[in-house]
């Protein structure tokens, strides 16, 4: 991230996203920094680390964070005071398919004691790489949109199985996209 963080506003600002999620930013601290146009870069790294997390603020609502939690290299999250409710953005970057059970497990035993911990009447939002695909069939899950690609794989299964467990939506497969979108 280093060096680079006027692109990191590069995608959000014309979109008028307020946060975003980063991943793999090999940022070694935990620490915010302004960085182009008013935003906000909320970092959360360990040294020598591969991973790293962080989210990207608006300038307009850089000043509504009330509080802000780095897990690990892998998890963070922030919480936003905004219209009267708390908003506890998470940033996660979930284990590759290569890597160990261990960490796999690890990362998402993390992820659902902290999601756990969020107040009933608060929002959730988790962004980022959860390394997993969710495929396009529904089956029993009420998460699912319905507008996946492909088959589901362990990872993906995973991925269900925690927004089930915690009433969330997994929201890029609410709505029909281009088959050119698809995929990255």
């Amino acid at each position: 991230m280093t060096g680079r963080s006027c692109e990191l506003v590069e995608a959000p600002e014309p979109r008028r996203v307020d946060f975003c999620a980063v991943q793999e930013t090999r940022w070694s601290c935990r620490k915010s920094r302004d960085i182009e146009r008013g935003f906000k870069a909320v970092l959360c790294g360990s040294p020598r680390t591969t991973s790293g997390v962080g989210i990207i603020v608006s300038e307009r609502f850089r000043d509504s964070i009330v509080s802000v939690e780095c897990f690990d290299d892998r998890l963070m999250k922030i919480v936003v005071a905004a219209k009267e409710r708390l908003y506890h953005f998470f940033s996660a970057y979930a284990p590759q398919t290569g890597c160990s059970d261990q960490a796999k497990e690890e990362f998402w035993n993390l992820l659902d004691e902290k999601t756990a911990e969020v107040p009933p009447k608060d929002v959730i939002i988790v962004a980022g790489d959860l390394n997993g695909h969710v495929g396009d069939a529904k089956d029993r899950y009420s998460c699912h949109g319905g507008f996946g690609y492909g088959s589901r794989n362990v990872d993906g299964e995973r991925i269900l199985e925690y927004a089930e467990s915690h009433n969330l939506t997994i929201v890029n497969i609410v709505f029909r996209k281009r088959n050119s979108h698809l995929i990255s």
